[in-house]
């Protein structure tokens, strides 16, 4: 397995929510607003989704057991507001149960399902650290850049908190008003941190449709789509969390899979990464089999005498001694994302095939 980035819609709620909070009637209810529910998330091609209503989580279990059969994973979760009247979106390993949410909630502060909005009687800095260290959840900066936001309500203090990882933004950096942007972009003294905040597109879904907005959704890199894989993403936001407008498709050639027929490697078939691949091992493990059967089957030269000596030889005790060959899937970005297979088998040149 290698890691992939993964469409994630993090601030789901349910059917209530938009009647409760909106004023508005979206005339679905229960299999009909899940069958709804689920339509969107094919349709848009998101895969993760976070569950958040306002310090409510009586319909975790319905949403869960109605997407996990069709491979969507849940995060179950809840959205609450700090002494600050600040935002938190609160999310949860996806094995979660009900009675650990309700749980949460307690700890929390927050007992009363009827008074979902109303503020915890936490400060923001402690619900971050109740959540993390003894809930191990993982907390984001909900609208941040709105009215109940940590950055409209200029609170430097929890921007700068180390607990706090991500926070959602409308679209992106670039689009954010100038006094956000230069606190985004680290550059305001005051909102400065010691490691970069990780953004994301995670808008309210209050109807199903709403998961068609670009800004409801984010990608999130991971190995598999789980909570652990997720909370990792986040220490290296970088390379591992994207925008939508930052998932625009690029072309570049690439290897996409190698098998090696003879010799040390026989019958080893490696599904390469579209990104960054390695080849880790100890002395002996086949590491450098590996890259000099790549080097041949391409007909990649050797800068150096002694490296071609050595390559050569390894090419030999390797494929020679059993009529062995290497066969290559590859991408061509200069022929337009054209596939090839290369195969080469020792003592012949390359052999392409479309």
């Amino acid at each position: 397995p290698y890691a992939r980035f993964w469409k994630c819609a993090l601030q789901v709620n349910p059917e209530g929510y938009s009647r409760a909070y909106r004023g508005e009637d979206h005339g679905m209810a229960g299999e009909d607003f899940l069958t709804a529910l689920l339509e969107g998330c094919k349709e848009a091609g998101i895969q993760v989704v976070g569950i958040a209503d306002h310090g409510s989580v009586q319909d975790v279990d319905a949403i869960r057991d109605f997407l996990s059969p069709h491979g969507i994973v849940v995060f179950p979760g809840f959205e609450v507001a700090t002494t600050e009247k600040i935002h938190w979106v609160c999310l949860f390993k996806e094995d979660t149960t009900t009675e650990q949410l309700y749980r949460y909630l307690g700890v929390l502060k927050l007992t009363d399902p009827a008074e979902g909005v109303r503020p915890s009687r936490l400060g923001g800095e402690e619900l971050l650290r109740i959540v993390e260290e003894e809930c191990h959840g993982f907390c984001y900066a909900a609208h941040a850049t709105n009215a109940s936001g940590v950055l409209k309500q200029k609170a430097n203090h929890l921007w700068r908190n180390p607990l706090l990882k991500a926070a959602q933004i409308p679209g992106s950096v670039d689009e954010l008003p100038p006094e956000f942007k230069k606190i985004a972009k680290n550059q305001d003294l005051a909102y400065e941190r010691e490691a970069a905040m990780a953004f994301i597109n995670a808008k309210d879904v209050a109807r199903p449709e709403d998961l068609r907005d670009p800004a409801a959704s984010c990608y999130i890199k991971m190995t598999s789509p789980t909570f652990a894989s997720f909370v990792t993403a986040f220490k290296d936001p970088e390379s591992r969390v994207r925008l939508d407008q930052q998932m625009a498709e690029k072309h570049y050639s690439r290897i996409e899979n190698m098998t090696v027929r003879g010799g040390y490697l026989d019958e080893v078939t490696i599904e390469l990464s579209d990104h960054l691949n390695t080849a880790i091992g100890g002395r002996g493990t086949g590491k450098s089999t590996l890259l000099e059967c790549l080097r041949y089957a391409l007909d990649v030269d050797h800068k150096g005498a002694e490296a071609r000596r050595q390559g050569d030889q390894i090419v030999k005790e390797n494929l020679g001694r059993s009529g062995g060959r290497v066969e290559l899937d590859v991408v061509s970005a200069a022929n337009r994302g054209q596939r090839y297979r290369v195969v080469r088998r020792y003592g012949e040149p390359p052999r392409v095939h479309d």
